[in-house]
């Protein structure tokens, strides 16, 4: 396996562009680009995804509910500020389409320092909710690849996350606060239409 953030060491584990794709106890492990979410409605629970920079990457529309996510870029010296990496590079690039990562229930910890999300695309959608994020979670929590116009545009969201990275106070100021019927789009299978396909909810 590449080291985290080796140049030209992207190395995806999984491409997953069909629609109505289920995956349950799976584990997915690499560095850089482990999982490329790349199209179509996907549900992922109990899975473990290990990686290090935007190791979730793609634009579909997907569920993950108790998921471990660990990341594995290499620490950071105390004292330092660097940023080595980020969870999901989401990449939806229009209003229009109806994209994007739904994390319900799950955890985020390992090592670096790290965004929970970059915006790879103007319009990237990610939200956390229920969800336990440790101290490798960078106070500003999201990045926008340095691109301040993606600002107005981008939607992250968190909502009753808790842990040591869960903070919000710092978070940078596109990032919503989401109340109870904001979040709710994005918490159960309804958000993947998976009432319509999903065998667990029939």
């Amino acid at each position: 396996m590449p080291s985290p953030g080796a140049v030209g060491a992207q190395a995806v584990a999984i491409r997953v562009s069909g629609d109505q794709s289920e995956f349950k106890g799976c584990g997915f492990f690499g560095a850089q680009d482990t999982l490329h979410d790349d199209k179509g409605r996907h549900y992922f629970k109990d899975c473990y995804i290990q990686g290090s920079i935007d190791f979730i990457f793609g634009n579909a529309r997907s569920l993950y509910v108790n998921c471990e996510i660990v990341s594995i870029a290499n620490p950071v010296p105390v004292g330092q500020r660097s940023i080595n990496g980020a969870v999901t590079a989401h990449g939806r690039v229009s209003g229009d389409e109806n994209t994007g990562f739904a994390f319900v229930n799950s955890t985020v910890g390992g090592n670096g320092r790290i965004w929970l999300g970059r915006a790879w695309r103007p319009y990237s959608r990610v939200v956390f909710a229920f969800t336990s994020m440790s101290d490798i979670i960078a106070p500003e929590g999201w990045n926008d690849f340095n691109d301040p116009s993606r600002d107005q545009t981008i939607f992250y969201g968190e909502y009753n996350c808790s842990g040591s990275g869960a903070n919000t106070n710092s978070r940078a100021p596109y990032v919503q606060k989401l109340n109870e019927t904001q979040a709710s789009a994005f918490l159960n299978i309804t958000f993947i239409d998976g009432e319509q396909w999903l065998e667990t909810s029939k």
